[in-house]
């Protein structure tokens, strides 16, 4: 979510992303192949519908809240996904604020 907020995805952002959430300090294990898998796919619903598709992962982190490892590993893709853009652009800013909020954590936890 926070990788297409601005509206700019380029290929070097999705290598960046992936190796950011990769990397061995990640809180859960994630398949490569997995997400290969999943971002196209991810891509392809924000595109169509950013706003709704929002809402969704919005309402699937709200749920996740209460698990601490799936707490850690979101945070660890909103930081990654901020990483691999280079920048951080007010869209941006805003899209992690929200999951920031829906993890229900407090303003500069992420």
């Amino acid at each position: 979510m926070v990788a297409f907020s601005d509206g700019e995805y380029a290929k070097f952002e999705e290598v960046g992303l992936v190796i950011g959430l990769l990397e061995k300090d990640a809180p859960a294990g994630i398949a490569k192949a997995d997400l290969e898998a999943a971002i196209p796919e991810m891509e392809s619903s924000i595109r169509r519908d950013y706003d709704a598709t929002a809402k969704r992962v919005l309402e699937m982190i709200s749920s996740l809240k209460g698990n601490g490892v799936a707490k850690r590993s979101i945070m660890h893709a909103v930081r990654a996904a901020i990483m691999a853009d280079r920048a951080i652009r007010p869209q941006e800013e805003n899209a992690a604020g929200r999951i920031s909020e829906a993890l229900g954590l407090k303003e500069g936890e992420l």
